[in-house]
């Protein structure tokens, strides 16, 4: 087993005992022996637990980034890949019931502020993917001229929003089809009706 195979065994073992347990509960020997190795072991891939739960989660966050990557990169139809990295970015953490909980736990993984955004690279790779989706439509005619960067900080902020009201303030499906009909709004605004 590989370094990195052996360092997603132990993200998964923690993100499953953080999500249950919660930072405080969960200690660094909880972990070692669900993934079968001892205290000590484990220090060779972390230095503390406060690193184990943060690499654990930022782990998680980019498996979520990854899977919206993936689910785009099958598009070619600019309006197309918007729609499905809305949707797509939006019901994973319905399928992902662990990072749920740790979200619903740690409200603070999700914030606005760069200076308080503990996961910020990986939420500026989520940007972006708006980004760079505005870009292609406006290369292309498919949408209208806009200030890119405060479209994308905009989007990325509206989705943060529902992300929260959702799964975090569990506002459920009353929020989720909110943000479906945000979104098909979002996406009359953006696209051009002179093509």
């Amino acid at each position: 087993m590989t370094k990195t195979d052996k360092q997603q065994d132990i993200f998964n073992a923690a993100l499953k005992l953080f999500a249950r347990y919660g930072f405080k509960k969960t200690t660094v020997e909880d972990v070692a022996a669900e993934v079968g190795m001892t205290k000590s072991n484990l220090y060779f891939y972390v230095t503390n637990k406060r690193e184990l739960y943060e690499h654990t989660v930022g782990n998680s966050l980019r498996q979520w980034r990854n899977s919206v990557v993936s689910a785009i990169s099958k598009k070619d139809d600019v309006v197309e890949k918007f729609a499905v990295m809305a949707s797509k970015s939006f019901e994973y953490l319905s399928n992902h019931e662990e990072l749920r909980s740790i979200l619903i736990m740690d409200p603070g993984i999700f914030t606005l502020s760069p200076a308080e955004d503990r996961f910020y690279e990986i939420n500026q790779g989520a940007m972006m993917l708006i980004k760079n989706i505005l870009i292609q439509g406006i290369e292309e005619g498919r949408f209208y001229e806009v200030d890119i960067d405060h479209m994308t900080e905009l989007l990325f902020s509206i989705y943060i929003m529902f992300l929260i009201k959702t799964y975090i303030k569990s506002e459920g499906s009353s929020a989720s089809r909110m943000y479906e009909e945000g979104v098909t709004l979002i996406l009359r605004g953006l696209c051009r009706k002179d093509l």
